[in-house]
């Protein structure tokens, strides 16, 4: 039996749905093989045909643990067979029906998928080495270090948090002329409020909700060009599919706009070219990492890019770029939560505090935690 070297970090089964379509040249060779196309995700370095077998969207022996047998690695071998389930339940979902069971599933594999990325295994397994570090430090020796030597590879088998999911989740179907991305980390997380949600899902789907203060989780996966697996509170309960007409290109645009900033390397498409105004679209990509601002009242969210002019213990002095948003907010009002995001990492927060100054026409705000030293 040979050794399972390549192995899919996103699963073959699932990028065999983005497989673009090329009958016309399989008239002119009918040994050409179809792919998917792949770009960067800042989109500048073109779209390139790659096969779902080819290297690139492969790494070799990435699952293995070290006591493995090569032809047969515990956790690859775990993966392989969630994923041979994956065809059957998308047929049905495909097909317009959408049960209690393949919903359970669906939710089961989108957390695992989140899960197996090595984006997510790198940041996990290196705060797990941190901690072994300093308990080997304490005790001496590195029996802790080999305690936990490839945890979280080792909890991908026994860990399942769909059920989290299940309870809020629907399946978009996407009728609309733009199609779906995807990328080489396909499972977008992020927290939403209500304004958020009505950019992303149409209104008649959503749930009555006035306060854009509080956000809630959303789990976005597409499943093919046309299909797509969605969680999220906000969803109006009973919702069992949300229909995308060509009235909601907006909604597209923002989902495949989440997709390309959620990649980790690669974006997928099964059509060349799939978003509009690549130029433009590509410039705004590639200013993501700004620093971003998040101010929090009872009521409101304000979200900007920005930077920190003053920081202290227990008062904060923010230039907030988007000056209109700033119109938001009061001197004295109360504020559940600000925090500065550099690179998508916190580096400054603080909750129970309240607006001391602003400065309107500059953008400056300042913040005093209510517990004062």
């Amino acid at each position: 039996m040979p050794e399972k070297k390549k192995q899919h970090l996103v699963p073959a089964c699932y990028l065999k749905n983005f497989i673009a379509n090329t009958t016309e040249q399989l008239k002119e060779n009918p040994n050409y093989e179809s792919g998917i196309y792949v770009n960067n995700n800042t989109l500048t370095s073109g779209w390139k045909l790659r096969s779902i077998r080819h290297v690139s969207l492969t790494k070799p022996y990435f699952y293995n643990l070290p006591e493995d047998n090569p032809e047969q690695p515990m956790v690859e071998n775990f993966l392989s067979k969630v994923e041979g389930d994956f065809s059957k339940y998308f047929k049905e979902v495909n097909e317009g029906t959408i049960t209690n069971e393949n919903m359970s599933f669906f939710s089961y594999f989108v957390t695992l998928q989140y899960m197996r990325v090595d984006t997510f295994i790198n940041m996990f397994q290196g705060a797990w080495d941190k901690i072994a570090g300093f308990m080997d430090n304490f005790e001496g020796g590195d029996k802790y270090k080999t305690a936990l030597k490839d945890i979280t590879k080792r909890q991908l088998p026994i860990i399942d948090l769909g059920y989290l999911l299940h309870p809020h989740s629907t399946i978009i179907y996407n009728s609309t002329p733009f199609k779906f991305l995807t990328s080489d980390n396909p499972v977008v997380r992020r927290q939403i409020n209500i304004s958020d949600a009505v950019e992303i899902i149409p209104s008649r789907s959503l749930v009555e909700f006035e306060n854009e203060s509080i956000e809630f989780v959303f789990f976005f996966f597409p499943l093919s060009p046309r299909v797509a697996y969605v969680s999220c509170e906000l969803i109006r309960p009973g919702c069992n599919a949300v229909i995308f007409s060509k009235d909601d290109l907006s909604n597209i645009f923002f989902l495949n706009y989440y997709s390309i900033v959620n990649s980790h390397e690669k974006v997928f498409s099964s059509v060349i070219e799939p978003m509009k105004a690549e130029s433009q679209l590509s410039q705004l990509l590639m200013q993501e990492n700004k620093t971003t601002i998040k101010i929090y009242t009872q009521t409101k969210r304000l979200i900007s890019p920005g930077s920190i002019e003053g920081n202290a213990k227990s008062i904060v002095s923010l230039k907030i770029e988007d000056i209109e948003q700033v119109g938001f907010i009061n001197k004295e009002d109360e504020i559940t939560l600000v925090e500065v995001i550099e690179n998508g990492r916190s580096i400054r927060g603080m909750r129970n505090c309240k607006v001391t100054f602003i400065d309107y026409v500059n953008g400056i705000v300042t913040i005093e935690s209510n517990f004062q030293p």
